[in-house]
């Protein structure tokens, strides 16, 4: 996997993904399709997801014919059994570092309120829209992202630059994409654990698995607070 075929796949799923935002956007400002409170959430989840994942067939796997295994999806070992303590020690110190960049940020006001979140509303859904949107969050977001950042932008960062510039420069690209500069610090510990267990288990599966891990406790969280 080159830097070329990520950053040209990167490119796509984010034109993709825009374009899949945009249209949904206009739907409803013109009234041709009046989305509810209920309904708008999933749909621009459904619609970003789709959109992503149909961006990384086209311009990724089948445009340079990619197998699984070129993916990164190989046969797992028993070194997956070091997710047992890799998976909660990546969230608790991700957390830690979170907690300490917003305490910062605060003053160190410890009764202020934490800002809104898109995935509060997921709680107000219908039992079957809850479903749906922790599968997309929790099953589908996390394999098509670590197949394009881990899977693809890693590998061509590790052609260019040595390992952990390649892992730093990956998180902080998987970091900043998410638009949510308030949780940077804990997206780009993520994303740092995410290249090295890749690099550990010389395999997707493990970052994967992490990163489902992680949706999933964000929107149990969310889902339980609410």
């Amino acid at each position: 996997m080159t830097l070329g075929q990520a950053g040209w796949a990167l490119m796509f799923v984010a034109l993709y993904v825009g374009a899949a935002t945009g249209l949904i956007i206009l739907l409803q400002v013109t009234g041709l399709v009046e989305f509810t409170l209920t309904l708008l959430l999933p749909v621009a989840l459904g619609g970003a997801t789709l959109a992503a994942v149909l961006a990384l067939y086209v311009h990724l796997i089948r445009r340079n014919s990619l197998r699984p295994a070129d993916l990164g999806f190989r046969r797992p070992t028993m070194r997956l059994f070091h997710l047992l303590w890799q998976i909660p020690a990546t969230m608790l110190a991700g957390a830690i570092l979170q907690i300490l960049v917003l305490l910062a940020l605060t003053g160190l006001d410890l009764t202020a309120e934490p800002p809104d979140s898109a995935l509060d509303d997921i709680a107000t859904l219908p039992a079957s829209l809850v479903v749906l949107c922790v599968v997309l969050i929790a099953v589908i977001t996390p394999l098509w992202e670590e197949i394009l950042f881990r899977g693809a932008l890693l590998e061509g960062l590790s052609r260019r630059f040595r390992p952990w510039v390649a892992v730093v420069l990956s998180a902080l690209v998987f970091a900043s994409v998410h638009l949510v500069p308030l949780s940077f610090a804990y997206l780009f510990t993520l994303g740092v654990s995410l290249a090295l267990l890749r690099r550990f288990h010389r395999n997707l599966w493990a970052p994967v698995l992490l990163h489902a891990a992680n949706n999933a406790f964000v929107v149990s969280v969310v889902l339980l607070s609410t």
